[in-house]
């Protein structure tokens, strides 16, 4: 099934104004297949939203003093995948900036995605997560 434009914006608005729980509801199927790339603590596959909520999201953001300011800088949509290259900007709860760059290769299932690949510095989750 095809994503459209639209579809990936509205997704898109709700990661740069930091709205990541209602990003992950309305736009990441429950039973998504979630895999981070690497050898970074956080590496692995998750094989639903709440696993990786769960064992993820919240150790990244037990690590931060605030939230992640994420920047969309690419979009590629063909068929059914829609690519994101991003940055973002955080402090670390040890003061260390979390400024880092990212890959998400999202497939569309015809009503969300159900399967994520997540490219990043695993060298720098390794530096800030507790």
């Amino acid at each position: 099934m095809q994503v459209t434009r639209n579809y990936v914006d509205n997704a898109i608005r709700l990661l740069e104004i930091g709205a990541i729980e209602q990003f992950l509801t309305n736009f990441i199927a429950e039973n998504v297949q979630w895999i981070i790339t690497g050898s970074s603590v956080l590496a692995g596959v998750y094989t639903s939203r709440n696993d990786f909520i769960n064992k993820a999201i919240s150790r990244l953001k037990s690590s931060l003093d605030g939230g992640i300011q994420w920047s969309v800088n690419n979009v590629i949509i063909d068929g059914s995948f829609a690519v994101l290259e991003m940055t973002s900007k955080a402090v670390a709860k040890n003061g260390q900036p979390y400024n880092n760059q990212y890959v998400w290769i999202l497939e569309f299932d015809g009503k969300m995605f159900h399967k994520v690949r997540v490219y990043f510095d695993d060298v720098l989750v390794d530096k800030i997560i507790q």
